[in-house]
């Protein structure tokens, strides 16, 4: 009886253990096919230029194993504008089966001016970006896990602007 007590006892605990610490991945049905992923080089004016930039090396610089660089060549696009829609940002996708094969990421300039905290503007557009740039590495929105993560809808933007362990581990996963 007392053998049997342990083991459910175990058991009960290793559950709870794992249903307070769930790490599900929420993965889109494509990705870029390659970790080296171009973006169109684009120049904006240095309140937008600076924290765009940083954004990329957000994601170079998490260990990731990807890498988003500036070609002029590149169909991937960034525009930031006034949009009319209530989002923060968007990742427009064309793939083909599992590969992305171009992307067009627009970052809100009414909505991220609008919301974020004064001296604050830098990292929400950081924290937009970076996660838009997730979308074209495999990240779906809102992962079920109690972790940080850039992918996150309720995440504070205006500290949050790097991509967080959780992310990291799963972009590896996939590359």
């Amino acid at each position: 009886m007392k053998k049997k007590l342990s083991i459910n006892l175990f058991l009960m605990v290793g559950l709870i253990m794992l249903s307070s610490t769930s790490v599900y991945a929420a993965y889109l049905t494509y990705g870029w096919p390659s970790s080296t992923i171009p973006v169109k080089s684009y120049s904006f004016n240095e309140t937008w230029q600076v924290p765009m930039d940083q954004s990329l090396s957000n994601w170079n610089d998490a260990k990731a194993n990807v890498t988003f660089s500036k070609n002029s060549s590149s169909e991937n696009t960034i525009s930031a504008a006034q949009y009319e829609w209530e989002d923060y940002g968007r990742n427009y996708a064309t793939y083909s089966g599992s590969k992305l094969t171009k992307f067009r990421i627009e970052l809100n300039a009414r909505t991220i001016s609008r919301d974020r905290e004064d001296g604050k503007f830098s990292n929400f557009v950081q924290s937009v970006f970076v996660h838009e740039l997730g979308h074209s590495i495999w990240l779906d929105d809102n992962p079920n896990t109690t972790s940080p993560s850039i992918m996150k809808h309720n995440r504070n933007r205006n500290e949050m602007t790097k991509p967080q362990t959780y992310d990291i581990n799963n972009v590896k996963a996939k590359y």
